[in-house]
Order: C-alpha cells, then sequence, then structure tokens
C-alpha cells in the first residue's frame, strides 16, 4: 500500500514538473511571436507615414514639423503603437530621400531638387 501512495506522488510530482516546463515553453514561444506582430505593425505604419508624405513632394510642396507630428501620432493610434517607435523627422526625411536618390525615373536636377526640398524638415 505505502509503494502504491508513493508511486502516486511521484506521479504527481511529475506531472506538474511537465505542466511548469509546457507552461513556460509557451508562454515565450507567444511572447515572441507577439513581438514580432509589433514590429510588423511598426514597419506597415512607417510604411504608410512614408506614402503619405510623398505625394506633397511630387507638387514640390513641404510638410512642417507640426503636420509630420500630427501624421505620426495619428498613425500610431491607427495600428495601435508607441509615437516613439514610429519615424522621426529625420528618419522619415533619411527614407524619403534614399528613395528619391534611387529612382531612375528622376533626372539629376529633380533628385537634387527634391533632395534640398527634404533637408528643409530635417
Amino acid at each position: 500500500m505505502i509503494h502504491l501512495q508513493s508511486t502516486t506522488v511521484m506521479v504527481a510530482i511529475f506531472g506538474l514538473m511537465m505542466a511548469l516546463i509546457v507552461f513556460l515553453f509557451t508562454r515565450y514561444y507567444f511572447s515572441r511571436s507577439g513581438k514580432t506582430d509589433y514590429l510588423k505593425k511598426i514597419e506597415v505604419a512607417n510604411n504608410e507615414m512614408l506614402y503619405s508624405i510623398r505625394p506633397l513632394l511630387v507638387e514640390k510642396k513641404v510638410p512642417s514639423k507640426e503636420i509630420l507630428m500630427a501624421v505620426t501620432f495619428s498613425t500610431a493610434k491607427k495600428y495601435g503603437v508607441e509615437q516613439n517607435d514610429l519615424y522621426d523627422e529625420f528618419s522619415l526625411t533619411s527614407d524619403l530621400i534614399n528613395e528619391t536618390i534611387a529612382n531612375s525615373f528622376l533626372t539629376s536636377d529633380e533628385k537634387l531638387e527634391f533632395c534640398s526640398l527634404l533637408q528643409a524638415i530635417k
């Protein structure tokens, strides 16, 4: 009878240890996937900010810093991310300058003109 009780206790302890291991593994896995989802949201939000500002540059208009802050705030709210995680003015203009320089459909003079417009934002 004592042998049966000790076996039952050992099985119970083993079961609890395995449940704890499964819990920790599952928690770790889902916390990593949550971070990945958040990073994807940030990437989509940053791209949306770039796409919303790009048409202004085509018309040779430069948004003010207040407008950029408003776009950043509303985009962060729309995607449920922190405003500090999105592009700041420097990163935004740097990416736009890079896209402008890489554009093969613009002449060199047009590229320089757009880049000088973007420098006004920095």
